[in-house]
């Protein structure tokens, strides 16, 4: 009988850092970006995009589902993207202050919460590690 798995992901290599800001969760998403000013272009966004706002409120929950990741300019660890994020087990960047104008519509990231505190958004389609660690074999 298979004991519980802890899921860790790393990065095989490293790219240029796009943006950096507080990582909520400890995956690695990615995707193309999209740009959204307000709630009203969130059609815009399809599943596997990644979502990159000023900051997000309730209005914004659909779309935050089809994210593969979610990037904001402003927010802390308790700010409406980190807790629907976290409720998704989706990885976000948030208070990045500039990540609507350092990051590009339609070009391709990988969003890193993998690395501690600090989350980074990497150009690029990053190859991604999982490592399962059988938490019954932990020391």
């Amino acid at each position: 009988e298979a004991g519980e798995q802890l899921r860790r992901y790393r990065l095989s290599k490293r790219s240029t850092v796009l943006a950096s800001g507080r990582a909520i969760g400890q995956k690695i998403g990615q995707g193309t970006v999209r740009l959204i000013k307000s709630a009203s272009e969130m059609d815009r966004v399809k599943a596997g995009d990644v979502l990159v706002t000023d900051m997000t409120d309730p209005d914004w929950e659909p779309v935050m589902k089809r994210a593969a990741a979610i990037v904001t300019n402003r927010g802390g660890r308790t700010c409406h993207a980190a807790i629907i994020a976290r409720e998704l087990g989706i990885p976000a960047v948030v208070g990045c202050g500039d990540a609507t104008t350092a990051l590009r519509d339609g070009s391709g990231v990988t969003v890193s919460c993998a690395e501690g505190d600090t989350g980074n958004v990497y150009e690029g389609l990053l190859e991604i590690e999982t490592i399962d660690v059988a938490l019954d074999k932990m020391p």
